[in-house]
């Protein structure tokens, strides 16, 4: 070995402090780049199994529906002397009736917030009651296969109204058909969940996702609008959950889906040609105008929800609509962005209902003043607990 050789390697070091801590901040920068791209990653991978699983879920819950229902179980309002409810003024003409007689608009089912100890094979605990048979029975004060519905606590019990009808008949939801007699047609809370798990206990799934529906006769048929949800938010584990009841004046009403008045006659904010109500001017066709806007960024209360991204809305007609682009807080002012066109309604009754001119109801059909009522899934129940909105869908059952 030469000098030269011996020299250099008396002389080589190692890395210094400096160089060290230099690599292990440069090591430090990618590392963090790498894991912001995480969250973004799971969330896109929760909206993809969203946007798969929203659409089988929701025929599993139709598919369910038809094997317990039949058309002919559902009634007319008529037959119980009731009517359609008479709105407020609308640009001037009164809609005396939202559809022709015969038909009637969206109707939820009841709903049981406590186990009945009457029926031990039946847990009632977080059920949809289609026709609110358990409260009419209470009522009634009858007793069906030996069981007392006198009993009922019916302070656990949630009905879409309460409306007392001619000749001491009462209709309480969904119309039923007198001729056949009340129907008993409960859906549990774990028959509306997805994938299903024995309610008696002993497993560890849990399910994923959850249903709710609601129903309307047109045409003389009936269409069923179910609305899929998830409990946890996105990359959270799935939770035990039953729906919640209401608080304040919402106590008795069903809590989902949400039933909520845009209330901005003499149009509806979702009509027809977006915000000005102008096909012509395509560019806002598919925008809505935000409501409930302030100047401190806070969360957005449950009725205003509606807006925020990814939302699923059911209209007054029976369109499905979903929000492209939403607000997230009360500060965010920019107009809401659906995802297609706010389509127009065919000038026909079961759609617009009949109209009273200058006090005369002539039958005639009214322009398109858009839709005031929606219905959807919060962000959140009455609980605080975290809802997310899948998919809608509307079919005839």
């Amino acid at each position: 070995m030469t000098a030269y050789h011996r020299h250099l390697r008396t002389t080589r070091r190692a890395f210094s402090l400096v160089e060290l801590l230099l690599a292990v901040f440069i090591l430090g920068i990618g590392l963090i780049g790498i894991s912001a791209l995480f969250p973004a990653g799971i969330a896109q991978q929760r909206q993809a199994s969203d946007d798969i699983m929203g659409p089988v879920v929701a025929d599993s819950a139709v598919a369910l529906l038809r094997a317990r229902l039949s058309p002919q179980q559902f009634g007319t309002l008529e037959a119980f002397g009731q009517q359609q409810f008479v709105s407020t003024n609308i640009g001037g003409q009164v809609a005396v009736a939202p559809t022709v007689e015969g038909d009637w608009t969206w109707r939820r089912p009841g709903f049981l917030f406590a186990d009945f100890a009457a029926t031990p094979l039946v847990n009632e605990l977080g059920a949809i009651d289609i026709f609110s048979s358990y409260f009419t029975l209470n009522q009634a004060g009858a007793t069906v296969n030996g069981v007392s519905f006198s009993g009922l606590n019916v302070s656990k019990v949630a009905v879409e109204n309460a409306d007392s009808t001619g000749g001491g008949d009462q209709l309480f939801g969904i119309p039923w058909n007198r001729r056949l007699g009340l129907p008993i047609v409960l859906i549990t809370q774990g028959e509306r969940a997805y994938p299903q798990v024995p309610e008696e206990g002993g497993s560890t799934q849990r399910p994923v996702y959850f249903w709710e529906c609601m129903f309307r006769r047109f045409g003389g048929r009936i269409q069923v609008a179910v609305f899929v949800y998830r409990v946890a938010p996105g990359g959270g584990e799935p939770r035990q959950y039953s729906v919640a009841q209401g608080t304040g004046a919402a106590l008795f009403i069903p809590p989902l889906p949400f039933l909520f008045d845009l209330a901005t006659p003499p149009f509806g904010p979702l009509r027809a040609g977006g915000i000005d109500g102008n096909l012509a001017t395509f560019l806002d066709n598919a925008s809505v105008t935000t409501q409930g806007v302030t100047t401190t960024p806070t969360e957005l209360v449950r009725e205003y929800t509606w807006q925020s991204p990814n939302q699923w809305l059911l209209d007054k007609y029976g369109d499905v609509h979903r929000v492209a682009v939403g607000r997230r807080n009360t500060r965010d002012n920019a107009n809401i962005t659906l995802a297609r066109p706010i389509p127009q309604q065919p000038a026909i009754p079961e759609l617009r209902g009949l109209l009273n001119v200058g006090g005369a109801v002539n039958g005639s059909v009214g322009p398109d003043l858009g839709s005031r009522f929606i219905w959807f899934i919060p962000t959140f129940d009455s609980q605080s607990r975290s809802l997310r909105a899948v998919y809608a869908t509307v079919q005839e059952l």
